[in-house]
């Protein structure tokens, strides 16, 4: 049968030449059809009445039907009602206008069996909404599918290293994103998916995958997943996913245990006597850290413009972190502000060049644990347990207020200045030491009380 008779109007087939190869549990995001089930797919081209042009036309539009569901679209052309064919969806006669327009109308479905023969074949499903796009050219590629998307979020988080983000943060996106690509592979057997099956369940079991093959603990699963949710946030933001797999769905980080150095066990790093001028260069960072409470990146980033010396003679740093972006303000305690002298002349050095010589932070963290092995050290040594040690055994183990803590770390409120700054079994017990003493003569059981 010609496609210039009825069936252009209402177009029916079965798809049987498009088998869903990709499978999934109930409610999963691509579901494999059983091969007795039937896809319906339908089109058909009508004329809007209600929108005519001031010369009378009327835009002719196409309604995409599949299994019941629809979507109608503008196929670009114009027609005067008297010569359009409702029944047969096309224009009558045989003027040379109207032969143009079925032509056009010809091409036009040709063009839309094709993006449907693509879709099935590259997703096993397909959606009016998917169809339009596809025909459209729009919302296609990176703006359409999760792994372009997530791929375009993290491109443009790598031009925006050092300036709004951080290049741990871009890389931490980039990992996630390979995690991805692989349980896409092996969960169902594609290299992408389109946002609009991204569901819940897709959201579950990629949340298992990354616990069981990818041997993740909790909070390194969190925040994959957490990375997800900002990619799918976006495609719902721009209507690309019609209803959030993320709604109701937890992403609490759990508590975990910081370790941080005793007065003892960093007084043993600093006299430790070390002849190699690496070492000798990370073990004084390290202390310097433990002494003002920089992280790893803003002591990098540290310069001469960062420093001052207040007008009591003490020299402050008045920076702000790269990572939240916070202020943070802190007078230098006598121990930072040798090491500071040891390794720059701050009367030479210019306002834009940096204090110190910093290795790579990969570098620093194995030379570290020289460092442990030589001081005798069952902790683990980091970087970062640097600024644990401020936090507790250098500020709050010595009365100063969780506040002025927080200020110098440069956190956004005092929630995290907690996670950092425990309040540790020996400030407890000596907290309660001083209670005792205030309170013991007021409040006490008389004499000969049983």
């Amino acid at each position: 049968m010609s496609l210039n008779v009825a069936s252009c109007l209402v177009l029916t087939f079965f798809n049987s030449s498009f088998r869903h190869q990709i499978c999934t549990q109930n409610g999963g995001p691509l579901k494999k059809k059983n091969m007795s089930s039937k896809t319906t797919f339908r089109l058909m081209f009508y004329i809007n009445r209600s929108r005519p042009t001031k010369n009378g036309d009327c835009p002719i539009n196409m309604r995409i039907t599949i299994n019941g569901e629809s979507l109608a679209m503008f196929t670009k052309r114009y027609v005067q009602p008297d010569v359009w064919d409702g029944k047969l969806g096309m224009c009558k006669g045989k003027s040379a206008e109207a032969n143009e327009v079925n032509r056009y109308i010809e091409a036009f479905k040709a063009n839309v069996y094709n993006k449907y023969a693509e879709l099935n074949s590259s997703f096993g499903q397909a959606t009016p909404e998917l169809m339009r796009d596809a025909i459209l050219c729009v919302n296609t590629g990176k703006s359409k599918t999760l792994c372009d998307v997530w791929e375009d979020h993290t491109h443009d988080l790598k031009l925006l290293v050092g300036k709004e983000t951080s290049q741990a943060n871009y890389q931490k996106y980039c990992t996630s994103l390979k995690w991805m690509k692989q349980f896409l592979m092996e969960e169902y057997k594609m290299h992408d998916v389109p946002m609009q099956l991204i569901n819940h369940h897709m959201v579950r079991k990629f949340e298992v995958y990354l616990l069981t093959k990818r041997m993740c603990n909790h909070n390194t699963t969190i925040k994959y997943l957490q990375n997800f949710k900002r990619i799918v946030m976006i495609g719902f933001k721009n209507g690309w996913v019609k209803i959030n797999p993320f709604a109701d769905y937890k992403l609490t980080l759990r508590e975990v245990d910081r370790p941080y150095l005793t007065e003892k066990e960093l007084q043993n790093i600093i006299n430790l006597e070390i002849s190699i001028p690496r070492l000798e260069i990370v073990r004084d960072l390290f202390v310097f850290s433990c002494f003002s409470g920089l992280a790893y990146i803003d002591l990098f980033q540290l310069k001469a413009s960062e420093l001052e010396f207040a007008s009591n003679g003490i020299l402050w740093i008045r920076t702000r972190r790269q990572k939240t972006k916070v202020k943070a303000q802190i007078p230098l305690l006598a121990e930072a502000t040798f090491i500071i002298e040891k390794y720059c002349d701050l009367t030479v050095l210019k306002a834009e060049e940096r204090v110190f010589p910093v290795l790579s932070n990969q570098k620093t963290n194995a030379y570290l644990k020289e460092i442990q092995t030589l001081v005798g050290l069952e902790k683990i040594l980091t970087f970062h347990v640097a600024r644990h040690t401020f936090a507790t055994t250098v500020t709050m183990m010595n009365g100063v207020p969780i506040e002025s803590v927080s200020r110098m770390l440069g956190h956004k409120d005092i929630k995290s200045t907690q996670h950092y700054a425990r309040i540790v079994d020996t400030k407890i017990g000596n907290d309660m030491m001083d209670l005792a003493s205030r309170i013991g003569s007021r409040l006490s059981f008389p004499a000969g009380y049983k």
